[in-house]
């Protein structure tokens, strides 16, 4: 339901990468907490000893060629009048709009619908007696 409110279809899995929705989601996750010695030693991030940067380069590129493929669905069915509006249709409308004083570039867009992923992971794992959710 949130996949549909925000992306305005239910997407399957295998649609946005043959691991799935779900585990690049994990794994992307898993990522961004993952220590990386050039954060700590500047000097030595251009090697990526970790091959942190080369993993997370990989996982942030399914995100944007499948988040480019949503925009190109919406940008294209735009014209069709008995269509509900989802959330990346507002963002395309602010986007493409000369009425507002912000400027929304289509990365922009992207950023925002990878932050929405990650609150429908957190959708999809939340569970109202799971203490582990709740704890900081």
């Amino acid at each position: 339901m949130t996949c549909r409110m925000v992306f305005g279809k239910k997407y399957v899995d295998k649609e946005f990468d043959e691991r799935g929705f779900k585990a690049v989601i994990q794994e992307a996750m898993k990522m961004v907490g993952t220590p990386n010695m050039g954060d700590y030693i500047p000097q030595i991030a251009p090697l990526d000893l970790h091959r942190v940067m080369k993993r997370m380069k990989a996982i942030f590129k399914v995100f944007d060629v499948f988040f480019e493929k949503i925009i190109n669905e919406h940008v294209q069915s735009r014209e069709e009048e008995n269509r509900n509006k989802d959330f990346v249709d507002v963002m395309l409308g602010i986007m493409g709009s000369e009425e507002t004083e912000y400027c929304i570039e289509r990365d922009s867009v992207k950023a925002i619908m990878l932050v929405l992923s990650q609150i429908i992971r957190l959708a999809l794992n939340f569970k109202p007696n799971n203490k582990a959710f709740f704890s900081s």
